[in-house]
């Protein structure tokens, strides 16, 4: 899909202002300027795709309680 590559290369361009100004006119130029509205809700995917990739990466101090006592139950049970 377009509006998918469209939305990866601006998210790889991230910080890169000269880009974002250009898009529009670059996607004028093609006479993609319908797909900005899908454009943009594609590149919402993928920030909060890597959003909760961090987040799911982070290891809360509950978390690793659960886990060394999953641990400790399986131990327990297994004998």
């Amino acid at each position: 899909m377009i509006e998918t590559d469209y939305a990866k290369a601006l998210y790889q361009a991230d910080g890169k202002p000269d880009l974002l100004k250009n898009l529009r006119e670059l996607l004028k130029r093609r006479g993609h300027e319908k797909l900005l509205p899908r454009i943009y809700s594609e590149y919402k995917k993928l920030v909060l795709a890597e959003h909760r990739r961090k987040q799911s990466s982070t290891v809360t101090p509950e978390a690793e309680k659960t886990r060394i006592l999953l641990e400790l139950y399986r131990k327990l049970t297994n004998v």
